[in-house]
């Protein structure tokens, strides 16, 4: 199977790098899923620089769905003990949402790792508390 990972083939990539191509590649496909000509997408996700993990922003709805899929599917795969997803950029997740960031959670965990909200919407506090049984396994940064 080809590599999708670009390089300038004089010396291969190493795991970090690839993982590096693949998540910066992702962004590209991320960013560009839901934008049309002339249009700004309503989410998008870009890797942390600081620290392994992703920032979404924009609105996680029906509209944006496909966007999140793609942007958790990278997190999820982003190497690291701990994965960090900031959330502070981000205006509000339905219902749907929380549930996808209850299973990115949940495959996360399943590697022996955690993945770690940080600055979580009001929409996402609200649906916890709401379902606080479903939602007990998100970890958000104090």
């Amino acid at each position: 199977m080809p590599s999708h990972h670009r390089h300038d083939g004089s010396v291969p990539p190493t795991a970090a790098q690839a993982l590096y191509d693949d998540v910066v590649w992702a962004d590209a496909v991320v960013r560009c899923a839901n934008a049309g000509p002339g249009t700004t997408p309503s989410l998008t996700a870009e890797p942390l620089r600081d620290r392994p993990g992703a920032l979404l922003s924009g609105s996680c709805d029906f509209d944006t769905r496909p966007i999140l899929s793609a942007a958790l599917g990278v997190v999820t795969r982003i190497p690291g003990r701990i994965v960090h997803l900031d959330l502070s950029a981000v205006a509000f997740l339905d219902t749907a949402a929380v549930a996808a960031l209850v299973q990115a959670t949940a495959t996360v965990t399943g590697q022996g790792r955690r993945l770690l909200l940080h600055h979580p919407p009001y929409s996402l506090r609200k649906v916890a508390e709401m379902f606080p049984d479903e939602c007990a396994t998100l970890k958000v940064a104090a």
